[in-house]
């Protein structure tokens, strides 16, 4: 952003700086994802302890800025019994679907893919795991007309998600 080789980050972790202005765009809740076929397939939500025993297969981003690690499984002290990173989510979905690990995705997408996956959503505690998506910018850019359209429009299409 600083270098000016974009124009604005979509982004779930805000990076609160000077000169960046973030605007939550997209409400969403943060599931596990299991294999219809997994142990923990149907039920209403699942408690750190249950993922113990898993394989746990996120992307390959730092533990700190995954949510399942730091605001599911971090503070209760547990930890998956393996993690694994993969970078393509549909090999990461066809792992789930057979049974080789559970994943950590936003609600939308896998109600998106169940019909090409036999997967499902998990809610992560009774609690869940709420996020929003950002739109970061320049702070100077924010007044600029297609930027501020495209910030309505982002706001618009989440407000007529959230009501269908």
């Amino acid at each position: 952003m600083f270098g000016y080789e974009i124009d604005m980050l979509v982004t779930p972790d805000p990076l609160f700086k000077k000169k960046l202005l973030f605007e939550p765009v997209f409400d969403y809740e943060q599931v596990l994802v299991v294999g219809k076929s997994h142990k923990l397939y149907g039920l209403d939500f699942i408690t750190p302890f249950d993922l113990s025993k898993e394989i746990l297969i996120t992307y390959p981003v730092s533990i700190d800025r995954l949510d399942i690690f730091s605001q599911f499984m971090s503070p209760a002290g547990i930890y998956p019994k393996e993690h694994k990173m993969i970078e393509n989510t549909d090999i990461m979905l066809q792992m789930v679907e057979s049974g080789r690990g559970v994943a950590a995705l936003p609600r939308w997408l896998v109600e998106e893919v169940s019909e090409r996956f036999q997967v499902a959503p998990v809610a992560l505690g009774a609690k869940r795991v709420q996020k929003q998506i950002y739109l970061g910018i320049r702070d100077n850019e924010a007044e600029i007309d297609y930027i501020r359209a495209f910030l309505h429009l982002a706001r618009e299409k989440n407000n007529s998600l959230s009501t269908n």
